[in-house]
């Protein structure tokens, strides 16, 4: 006679605290993929513009990705709606997940209000970085930048997102900004426009229930 078992519960990895379990990765492992994403990237282009261009879109999809996780773990897959709470989400919440710390610091630009700048004395991704003279000003940071714009965007702010190195005096390695430019639309306006979307999908998906019919699984786009 075969016996009945209990049913073993397998817990789902996304709905794992942040705080439970070993949180780093290996250094030199990080590292050593790192160094082969920028030179397999740079096999593919011809100028550090572009270079920087596929290390920002590369960054993109893991800050889009970061973004879900946290919303999903921490938030109950609630969002900033607010531009300072995102901002400050991102300096402290998801630099200490992907860094190990809050970043040095974050601040408002001078001269345009819709800048912003986090800056970092020592990135992790151009710590054991060594630039040839002839790349001139090519910067790994622009991964982070794409990271952080990939945060702002999924979030209902977009914004062009840029990394640069700020000499510092008495310092001989520059420190990292990552600037933070808002797109000209007001990101308060963009993240309502969102949230109204998210609302009424619910009744633009019955309207079109009610209104169309579906043939051999697809929409018929011709109503009733």
């Amino acid at each position: 006679m075969i016996g009945v078992g209990k049913v073993k519960q397998y817990s789902n990895v996304l709905d794992n605290p942040l705080s439970k379990g070993r949180q780093e990765v290996s250094l030199s492992g990080f590292a050593f993929l790192f160094s082969e994403l920028v030179q397999y990237n740079q096999t593919q282009v011809d100028n550090i513009t572009e270079l920087e261009r596929r290390l920002e879109d590369a960054g993109y999809a893991v800050g889009a990705r970061v973004l879900e996780l946290l919303c999903h773990r921490d938030k109950g897959n609630r969002r900033e709606t607010r531009l300072l709470g995102i901002l400050s989400f991102v300096h402290s919440t998801v630099w200490k997940v992907l860094f190990g710390k809050v970043a040095d610091s974050l601040e408002k630009g001078t001269e345009n209000e819709d800048e912003y700048m986090i800056s970092e004395k020592e990135l992790l991704v151009n710590r054991f970085i060594s630039v040839p003279k002839d790349m001139g000003t090519f910067n790994c940071g622009a991964f982070v930048a794409g990271i952080v714009r990939g945060v702002l965007d999924c979030a209902g702010f977009p914004a062009v997102v840029t990394a640069h190195f700020i000499p510092m005096e008495g310092q001989q390695r520059p420190r990292t900004t990552i600037l933070i430019k808002f797109a000209e639309e007001d990101p308060c306006t963009t993240c309502f426009l969102s949230s109204y979307s998210r609302k009424t999908s619910k009744l633009i998906l019955l309207y079109i229930m009610q209104h169309y019919r579906f043939y051999d699984g697809k929409l018929d786009l011709r109503p009733e």
